[in-house]
């Protein structure tokens, strides 16, 4: 494969992972507008203006111009960006900040818990099978784990948040939420072990593994900062105590936190 075959499948991969974060093209523009402006802060403006430099060119050898170009006039008619200067780089509004906070995933760092765990059982009629399944699309949001296909579980009280769907789509009477507490368990598993499993934190923790590893040999750019959010979007943020003593989650969170804070 030539150098421009290479930097297009390049291109793809970079914008298939960018995607699988952002909701919009424009919100990775305007990831990058922020990005570039607070990303650390050397010791001199001129290695500041440096650095910022080369994640940009590295960047825009990586997606497209033409798509950023186009995401970028789209934030700007939306009023998420603005011009400092005719040749400045471009500025993220306040409006723009709040946009980006909304569609990126967040690191949750209280994560209060009731020391319980919550189970979510249904049986809903077949003729109501579009409901169903908004249900379960709707507990998958919500962060919980499937046990079985008509029994969900989740360590955060559910029933404010499943109340509105219940009601509005007439689920009354087809919905139970009951609870466990932190020491009980279901059938043989205890509870540690079973979330465990049900979240599949293993297969999750060595997606943490293989970037901390991948940071430790080359370093954090802009791009592995968009893996670590791709990754962080699949992560249930379970409450600490939950968590297993091998699990990475948080040390990647630390590093991509220092990283940015510089």
């Amino acid at each position: 494969m030539g150098k421009k075959g290479a930097s297009r499948k390049l291109s793809r991969l970079a914008l298939g992972l960018a995607e699988g974060v952002f909701a919009h093209t424009v919100d990775m523009a305007l990831w990058f507008v922020i990005y570039m402006a607070e990303v650390g802060v050397p010791q001199s403006t001129s290695g500041q203006v440096w650095r910022a430099q080369i994640a940009a060119d590295r960047f825009l050898r990586q997606v497209n111009y033409d798509v950023i170009k186009n995401a970028l006039n789209d934030a700007r008619k939306r009023g998420w960006i603005k011009k400092r200067t005719r040749h400045a780089d471009p500025e993220i509004t306040k409006e723009g900040r709040r946009r980006l906070a909304s569609v990126l995933p967040h690191y949750d760092e209280q994560r209060v818990w009731d020391g319980r765990v919550h189970l979510i059982t249904y049986d809903i009629p077949e003729k109501q099978r579009d409901d169903r399944e908004l249900l379960r699309e709707y507990l998958r949001r919500l962060g919980c784990g499937r046990l079985q296909d008509s029994v969900w579980m989740t360590p955060y009280n559910p029933i404010d948040a499943l109340r509105d769907v219940i009601e509005n789509k007439s689920l009354v009477g087809t919905v139970i939420v009951s609870d466990i507490g932190k020491d009980g368990s279901i059938g043989e598993e205890d509870l540690k072990a079973l979330i465990v499993r049900v979240y599949r934190l293993e297969e999750l923790n060595d997606r943490y593994e293989t970037w901390l590893e991948e940071v430790q040999e080359q370093g954090i750019d802009h791009w592995r900062v968009i893996t670590y959010l791709s990754i962080l979007q699949g992560d249930p943020q379970l409450p600490f105590a939950l968590l297993p003593p091998w699990w990475k989650g948080d040390k990647a969170y630390r590093l991509v936190r220092s990283h940015l804070r510089g």
